[in-house]
């Protein structure tokens, strides 16, 4: 294998970038397994991906990769959560948002990055719709930490503030499908239509009788 050169996995929407130089400079083998799981999962999906491809391209033995993961289905649910904490460290840097408006220009900004290609939570439900199914499961856990997120942010405003984040996140999802649609070619928009639903809310409080 070539390591002079990057590899690029054709998403049909989107190319993704596995470096493999760089994956090689991480000495731990379990962590070289881990990105290179992580760039193929998200690019070309966890069905497509065999757990040779991931062994050859990270060079490790299968006795190795056997090691770390006792099985392709250990690896994708560590690939999960290593998105999951890149996902909170990503809107808590550098420090957490103080407001929603803060929050919700960065989840923008992530959202708008060139190497976004769709929500990975999302697209793994996709691929194994059975809500029971432990992947699936995991996608649910992250858009309900997300609910939860947004619910607290909320805590201001005098609304349902659990359904108004619900209608929040679903702005969210959309703008990544958009991502995932039409990749870079458009820029997608959370703040200005969330501001907008929740202008939504505020207006249909029930009126207090004077």
């Amino acid at each position: 294998m070539c390591l002079e050169h990057h590899q690029y996995r054709q998403t049909g929407l989107s190319r993704v970038n596995i470096n493999p130089m760089k994956i090689m400079e991480k000495s731990d083998s379990r962590e070289r397994i881990l990105a290179v799981a992580d760039g193929l999962f998200y690019s070309e999906g966890v069905r497509a991906t065999g757990t040779e491809k991931i062994m050859s391209i990270a060079e490790v033995a299968k006795a190795t990769f056997y090691r770390h993961f006792e099985s392709k289905d250990a690896l994708v649910l560590a690939y999960l959560e290593k998105r999951d904490q890149d996902f909170w460290d990503s809107i808590s840097q550098p420090t957490p948002a103080k407001d929603l408006r803060e929050a919700l220009t960065r989840l923008e900004q992530m959202a708008n990055k060139p190497e976004i290609v769709g929500c990975p939570f999302l697209r793994i439900a996709s691929e194994f719709p059975d809500p029971a199914h432990p992947f699936h499961s995991r996608a649910i856990e992250h858009q309900n930490k997300i609910v939860d997120y947004l619910t607290a942010l909320l805590e201001p405003f005098k609304i349902d503030k659990r359904a108004a984040a619900a209608a929040i996140l679903s702005i969210i999802d959309g703008a990544l499908s958009l991502r995932m649609l039409y990749g870079n070619s458009r820029v997608v928009r959370i703040l200005s239509p969330a501001e907008a639903v929740l202008r939504t809310f505020q207006s249909s409080r029930p009126q207090r009788r004077r």
